[in-house]
């Protein structure tokens, strides 16, 4: 790491200016900010287009023609003049190419101008940082929602990794879209929230969650049949598809992030982008922020969307943790992942962090009638997760778990009824089905739907993600090894888990494993299935085990091609080779190779 490049006092910081610009997508912002993180102005202009979605030629024509006034408005309220600026700090990435690059170079041209550094930065990490500013959140779990991003991060293992995204539709994208189908004018976030107020009926819509990925794009292709049905403003009105949208999605958010939450095991919540704006999804989040005993912050609006102030406060912890950047460095990247950026100022000692940021019993039970559950404080619960508890119990002298699918009060009543006792039904039998495929899972006792419980065998151990640390190099191959020939017998016989985590793997003190969580899973011969469920899995060792990825992960898929025969050798060859395809559908396309010298060390 390189000298700070200029005296790292705190007093001078206060004296040092950074103008930051933001340019991926409709917004081309300014904001002005000292290198505290004081923000002195937020200046923005947002093309707004007369019908349908962006085009990014009009757009740039929007940016090129509105620049130089947001530029001098921003200065004029910041009571600064160019000459009082020592960084310019842009969105390299990711976004829209063309708006990407008329805002380099503008940036460009500006710094070059006036002598002083030129520093790029990853627009998604901007609305965490500026988000970590202004709460005082420290290290959150964070839900970036726009109309061009879902994602669901957390800085882990050196980076900010994501643990769950769209797989199609951004939901902001998702709801403008439907809001034009109604005929509303952009942008239709704010009108679909007005609208879904005045209705509490709700219709049925496609709830999509793989592990803690989501998709949006069968809710919209389901709202744009409603409103070119016969039935409209007959059986149903706007109001109706508006406020079942908002149930839907925002359920959907809510579950992916509860789960990131509960895997991750943060104590911190921090909600952001432009849909952070509804407030019916800020209830929601909060709810399962209070569940898990989490301090939860939404994003102001003026900050939470796209805006020049966050650009420059990323821009701000760079500089001073890594000096800046040469003219090669500033290329543009549209797909630019967050999870590729290098972030100096997060690691345990970095130069300048941003100064000073917010800041089991087994024995003597009796046996538990599972239709008695109605009040979990009164119960032996185990562990509760995102989506249920797990109480201790006996059943004919053994030792039982009691899996409770918690009722949640951020779903209506219709989509966690169903939810829950479909998960519930799901992951017994399926429980049953695998124990006879030579997988070990608990042992399933009774099942009762009224209360989306069952009772299971209670294996003692604790998690993978608990003692991966102290296993050897040889242990950690071996264990992952194995987990590939147990994914392989479940694969072999169609059967899919849909959550596989190092949470839901349980590690005994005899060193055997076990599978669970099961409620997700299905029943599908379908080879993209099977590599989804390898792609969930690989995604959350980079997320949360990076340390150990290179050691597990390749003994994971060696285990997992060994199962097969030789007969299905090409078979599991095709499924593992499909983790790329998978890889490269995500919101942004990963690069093998990237010479930006921001995300090396």
């Amino acid at each position: 790491m390189s000298d700070l490049p200029i005296d790292f006092d705190k007093g001078s910081l206060t004296d040092k200016y950074c103008l930051g610009m933001e340019s991926t997508a409709h917004t081309f912002g300014v904001g002005i900010l000292d290198f505290t993180g004081n923000i002195l102005s937020i200046v923005n202009d947002t093309f707004i287009p007369e019908k349908g979605g962006l085009h990014p030629r009009k757009v740039v024509e929007h940016h090129n023609s509105v620049f130089l006034r947001v530029i001098k408005e921003a200065l004029k309220k910041a009571n600064l003049n160019a000459s009082d600026l020592d960084l310019i700090a842009f969105s390299q990435g990711p976004g829209l190419g063309p708006c990407l690059r008329i805002g380099a170079g503008i940036a460009r041209t500006l710094a070059l101008k006036l002598k002083i550094p030129l520093i790029g930065v990853n627009h998604c990490v901007s609305h965490v940082e500026i988000g970590r500013r202004i709460s005082g959140l420290k290290d959150p779990l964070t839900l970036y929602v726009s109309g061009g991003n879902t994602i669901v991060s957390a800085f882990q293992t050196g980076r900010y990794r994501v643990f769950g995204e769209t797989l199609d539709l951004a939901v902001g994208n998702m709801i403008d879209m439907v809001a034009r189908e109604l005929g509303l004018p952009h942008p239709g976030g704010p009108k679909i929230e007005r609208l879904a107020k005045n209705s509490d009926k709700y219709l049925e819509l496609p709830y999509v969650v793989k592990g803690m990925d989501l998709s949006f794009s069968g809710i919209f292709t389901e709202c744009k049949k409603l409103v070119h049905s016969d039935k409209f403003n007959k059986d149903y009105t706007a109001e109706d598809i508006a406020n079942s949208l908002q149930e839907t999605a925002f359920a959907m958010l809510t579950e992916v992030t509860e789960r990131a939450l509960s895997h991750t095991e943060k104590n911190q919540v921090l909600l952001t982008g432009g849909v952070a704006a509804n407030k019916k999804l800020q209830q929601m989040i909060g709810y399962i922020a209070k569940e898990h005993e989490s301090e939860f912050h939404v994003v102001p609006l003026k900050l939470a969307g796209d805006n020049g102030a966050m650009i420059g406060w990323t821009g701000v912890l760079h500089y001073l943790n890594k000096g800046g950047m040469t003219a090669e460095q500033t290329l543009v990247d549209p797909k630019w992942r967050m999870d590729e950026v290098y972030t100096p100022w997060r690691f345990d000692s970095p130069k300048f962090t941003g100064l000073e940021y917010g800041s089991m019993k087994t024995n003597g039970r009796s046996h538990l009638n599972i239709k008695d559950i109605v009040d979990l404080d009164k119960y032996d619960v185990i562990r509760k997760g995102a989506e249920a508890a797990l109480i201790g119990s006996d059943f004919l002298g053994s030792d039982v778990l009691i899996k409770h699918r918690i009722q949640k009060r951020y779903r209506i009543e219709p989509i966690d009824t169903a939810i829950r006792n479909q998960r519930t039904l799901n992951e017994a039998r399926t429980l049953i089905r695998v124990k006879n495929h030579n997988v070990p899972v608990p042992l399933v006792y009774e099942i009762d739907l009224q209360n989306s419980s069952f009772t299971m065998d209670y294996i003692k151990g604790k998690r993978l993600k608990d003692v991966l640390k102290d296993l050897t190099e040889e242990e950690l191959k071996s264990a992952f090894d194995l987990i590939g020939r147990y994914v392989a017998r479940l694969h072999k016989n169609h059967e899919i888990h849909g959550d596989l985590t190092t949470s839901n793997i349980i590690f005994t003190p005899r060193k055997n494993m076990f599978l669970i969580d099961f409620g997700l899973s299905f029943n599908s011969s379908s080879i993209e299935d099977k590599t989804v469920d390898l792609h969930l899995f690989k995604r959350v060792l980079t997320s949360t085990h990076g340390e150990y990825f290179t050691e597990v992960f390749p003994a994971f898929l060696s285990g997992y091609k060994d199962e097969y025969t030789t007969d299905d050798k090409d078979l599991a060859r095709i499924i593992i080779k499909g983790i790329e395809d998978v890889e490269s559908r995500g919101r942004y396309i990963k690069k093998d190779k990237r010479k930006r010298g921001i995300i090396k060390k």
